[in-house]
């Protein structure tokens, strides 16, 4: 009798959806649905005159003063901070404000953006990639077009001789730029290094100094980070800035960085270092700083390029420092000590912009492969109407349509806010970026065959130029870490006292008790997950993504069980458990894709724009797969290493590692 009750319940709640679904398509007007899921907030009380769809219709654009004031105050308040939102997501807490996609704030900006896209397809179009993987160099032609368009200058302000971009903008720019992979990463470590720094953490003086000539391009700037024995661990760097007995303010600088990015045309070398030995805040590692090198100075010696797999002519080369004298006058980017704060902040926008440049990508990628399977014919049939190959091209769209989707959303909360904090966010959006950017080249490659591995063919030499990238920053796998402990160290702060006592069931046998019937609890709460939830997440989007929003709760209510759960089972011993820690990330990964997606279709929807409903079909079909890998994850995660064999796997690996190789004999060996 239970089990009818509960199908009929089943049954009656997701009838209900897609009889609202249906009858928002119907018979409820556009204008209707926009109140109905425009936030609640001074903004929705405005009628808003800045829809695409009133210029589709040939109706006059207005935008009134008022607006704009208003607008750009709710969005960007003095001094304020955004919410971690995907940090409090492994509690279970979830911030819906996330789900009101972010847009342009004017016309103005839009304009802007497509006079500047028209302008960069020229330029991209004119850019010969062959000869620049030929010579391994970039003309200075290239360089002089772009300080034409003035790409060196994209986020500097105007009265410095920049456009002024915020970071959707210039997001949008390195998306179009992204068909030439060296020219936009060699862009990439001179904005979002070089001039962000600047932007951000410089003085007056260094600003008027440095930034006019940026701007023009006569003055290029770079990261000097990596060094060859630490990688991606920047606590353990040995480049030294040393004090000097004398002058307080004058610093020596010894080390050599590896693998500087476009150091064999940087000016401006932005250098990370340690200044103290030992670190004196217990706020946070104030052992580090950031100092502005010339190239021209005394001690700086740059090597000759190194030849690379792909993104032929970046420029990479190592860079040695040897006693070259600085000022933290005129030469200290931030405060003494600052650098990790300063490095934390610069890599949110590297990693935003990052898979803006995957996104470019993709789109060129994806045309590439529907003209191949528009023209080419096997057994009789064009490829277009082979199942596998719709299999690939879906999961090509679907992917390009994610990565975007959290590109411009993670970019939003940047310039929402002018002290934003977006580390996990960034993370994800880089880590999904890059990793599914890389699938889609395979898949690329599949549809062309044999013609795609011919040395100089455009997908051969964007599977080259893409490879580094999910590397670049930091390698995706430290990133999968870092979030999932920044967000394991947020739970245990709240639950610290609840660890503590269950893992002492002698001494606390009641909490013990109490969590085995949570437990209980929990399980049967989960079979009511898809109808009874904490957020009611359905009512910040369109009537028509119910579904997907109940997915994307399920999907914080089961993060939240399995964090708490391992907790409980593995206690401080989670940090060193790398296996489920990347599990974690890959469950935030996820929710953060449907975040995204969910926002996007339902602002699509309900202003009207065009192919909004495939939108709307790809954001289900996403959220149903997602909750699929979810609870896939989940599970793995609630079992033993025996279960799941981690034990087994690590115990090999052990194994393969005394061996030095491969330890299985070959089966030609010997005979009996």
């Amino acid at each position: 009798m239970q089990t009818l009750r509960f199908s009929y319940w089943v049954r009656r709640s997701y009838a209900n959806l897609h009889i609202n679904r249906f009858i928002s398509n119907n018979t409820q007007s556009k204008k209707d649905i926009v109140e109905q899921v425009r936030p609640t907030s001074e903004e929705s009380i405005i009628p808003r005159k800045d829809r695409p769809r009133l210029e589709e219709e040939g109706l006059e654009y207005e935008y009134k003063d008022e607006l704009d004031v208003l607008r750009r105050k709710e969005r960007l308040t003095v001094d304020s901070t955004n919410p971690q939102y995907m940090t409090v997501v492994f509690n279970g807490e979830f911030d819906r404000d996330i789900l009101t996609y972010p847009e342009l704030l004017s016309k103005a900006e839009s304009t802007q953006m497509n006079t500047l896209c028209e302008g960069l397809k020229k330029f991209t179009d004119s850019i010969d990639r062959k000869q620049i993987e030929r010579n391994n160099h970039i003309d200075k032609d290239i360089y002089t077009e772009m300080s034409k368009l003035k790409l060196h200058g994209l986020i500097i302000p105007e009265e410095f001789g920049g456009l002024s971009l915020n970071s959707q903008l210039s997001v949008r720019m390195f998306e179009e730029l992204a068909v030439s992979p060296t020219i936009t990463t060699q862009l990439l470590a001179h904005t979002e290094y070089g001039v962000r720094s600047l932007l951000v953490y410089g003085t007056d003086e260094q600003q008027r100094y440095y930034l006019p000539e940026m701007a023009k391009g006569n003055m290029i700037s770079t990261a000097c980070i990596t060094e060859a024995h630490c990688g991606s661990d920047i606590r353990n760097i040995e480049t030294k800035a040393t004090v000097s007995d004398t002058d307080p303010n004058s610093y020596t600088i010894n080390g050599k960085k590896m693998w500087v990015t476009n150091g064999d045309n940087a000016d401006v070398f932005l250098v990370y270092c340690k200044t103290k030995e030992r670190h004196t805040s217990d706020d946070y590692d104030d052992r580090f700083s950031f100092f502005l090198v010339h190239r021209d100075m005394p001690g700086v010696t740059i090597s000759p390029p190194v030849s690379t797999l792909g993104l032929r002519g970046l420029g990479l080369t190592h860079v040695e420092f040897k006693d070259v004298k600085v000022n933290t006058v005129h030469h200290l980017i931030g405060q003494l000590g600052e650098g990790l704060n300063v490095l934390r902040n610069l890599h949110g926008y590297v990693r935003t912009t990052l898979a803006g440049m995957c996104t470019g990508v993709s789109k060129r990628l994806l045309q590439l492969a529907s003209e191949r399977a528009i023209q080419r014919e096997s057994f009789s049939r064009k490829l277009m109407d082979q199942g596998l190959i719709q299999k690939r091209l879906f999961h090509m769209e679907i992917d390009t349509y994610t990565m975007e989707s959290m590109t411009y959303l993670t970019s939003g909360i940047l310039d929402s806010f002018s002290m934003p904090v977006i580390s996990i966010e960034s993370a994800l959006t880089k880590i999904f970026a890059t990793d599914r950017l890389y699938r889609i080249a395979n898949d690329c490659l599949e549809i062309f065959g044999v013609e795609g591995i011919e040395i100089g063919h455009p997908v051969e030499q964007y599977l080259r130029d893409i490879r580094p990238w999910s590397m670049f920053d930091v390698p995706n796998d430290v990133l999968r870490l870092l979030t999932a402990w920044e967000g394991i160290m947020s739970v245990s702060t709240v639950v610290h006292d609840f660890v503590r006592k269950i893992r002492n069931p002698i001494h606390f046998p009641g909490t013990k008790l109490r969590h085995l019937l949570t437990s209980w609890t929990s399980q049967a709460q989960a079979m009511r997950a898809p109808f009874t939830f904490k957020h009611d997440l359905w009512e910040k989007v369109h009537p028509s993504l119910g579904i997907p929003a109940k997915d994307l709760e399920y999907a914080i209510f089961v993060l939240r069980n399995v964090t708490k759960e391992t907790l409980t089972k593995s206690g401080r011993d989670i940090m060193d458990n790398q296996l489920y820690l990347r599990r974690l990330s890959e469950i935030v990964i996820e929710i953060y894709a449907m975040t995204a997606m969910l926002g996007r279709s339902s602002r699509a929807y309900s202003i009207g724009l065009k192919n909004c409903e495939h939108e709307t079909e790809m954001t289900f079909l996403f959220c149903k797969h997602a909750r699929l890998r979810i609870d896939k994850l989940a599970k793995e995660i609630n079992e033993h290493g025996y279960q799941t064999g981690d034990e087994h796997l690590q115990h090999l690996a052990k194994r393969m590692l005394i061996a030095k190789g491969y330890p299985i004999t070959t089966p030609l060996e010997r005979t009996y």
